[in-house]
């Protein structure tokens, strides 16, 4: 492994180190005119769909909302990366009990379990994340540094949502592929081919783990997307298509995606319980070839 990225430490998200360098450049790589929102995503059966905006920097989502199987349709209409990191709360817990360990820094207290969440698509792009939210008390945030500051929840970029108890029930949403995480490897259940697919996410490991994935530029691997991380030198190496953030141990989420034909990234950036170092730094990151 390269020394380099060996040493990278940091805070406990997915995209806390590359995406959030990435954003200067992927936005300067960018024509002026977004591409539009493509509303590709199958309804799932018994979901109930919530929409969550991300700008510079806040979320615009529900406060509340019911229990039971949800879809979080998230766009990104800022101008720099922004995700969804969801954490289930022990009651009486506020974002600024959040805040607070952030500026204290360590590792996660014991109320705040994360539950996954849409990982960072590109700037006017979107993510579909789909899990089974128990009743209780949430907070959003997003943990991605502006380049050269500090996260952005920092900059008020949290929020807490209240799961209201819903005699909602729904079977498990039917999945095409399996993506399997491990310590520390990830795995599909077949070839990932063209097209659009509801992926299931499953942490068989024994620590918490997320995934980013990215469609690389030609020439480029995975390796060049962590190196980019470290120096955000030039052209970025590839295209943030999101993923999921932090999922605990035996946790189950799906990601609905629209896959063109391309090499793809596939990393962890979770720090590792033993050492701090990103879980790609242990071998969890993959290139996949789409075809």
């Amino acid at each position: 492994m390269h020394r380099r990225i060996a040493l990278i430490r940091i805070t406990p998200s997915l995209l806390a180190t590359a995406a959030s360098v990435m954003s200067a450049a992927l936005l300067s790589a960018q024509s002026p005119a977004k591409a539009a929102v493509a509303a590709r995503f199958t309804s799932l059966p018994g979901a109930n769909v919530i929409t969550a905006i991300a700008t510079d920097y806040a979320f615009d989502m529900p406060s509340s909302v019911p229990a039971g199987l949800t879809t979080i349709r998230f766009s990104n209409k800022g101008k720099e990366l922004h995700h969804i990191y969801l954490v289930k709360v022990e009651k009486g817990k506020k974002p600024n009990d959040v805040v607070a360990y952030f500026k204290a820094g360590g590792p996660p207290p014991k109320w705040m379990k994360p539950v996954g969440g849409p990982n960072a698509p590109a700037p006017g792009e979107e993510t579909v994340f789909t899990s089974n939210l128990e009743a209780g008390d949430y907070i959003a945030l997003c943990v991605i540094p502006s380049p050269g500051g500090p996260p952005h929840v920092m900059k008020g970029m949290i929020k807490s949502i209240t799961v209201t108890p819903s005699p909602r029930k729904a079977a498990a949403p039917v999945a095409d592929v399996t993506l399997t995480l491990s310590d520390y490897d990830l795995a599909f259940s077949k070839p990932l081919a063209p097209g659009r697919h509801v992926i299931a996410v499953r942490n068989a490991g024994k620590q918490p783990h997320e995934f980013f994935m990215a469609q690389l530029m030609p020439g480029k691997s995975p390796m060049d997307m962590a190196k980019f991380a470290e120096n955000p030198v030039g052209a970025p190496p590839g295209k943030p298509m999101g993923g999921i953030t932090d999922i605990v141990p035996g946790d189950v989420v799906y990601l609905q995606v629209d896959v063109p034909k391309g090499e793809f990234a596939f990393m962890c950036f979770t720090p590792d319980m033993k050492d701090g170092k990103p879980h790609l730094a242990h071998g969890m990151i993959k290139q996949i070839s789409v075809k």
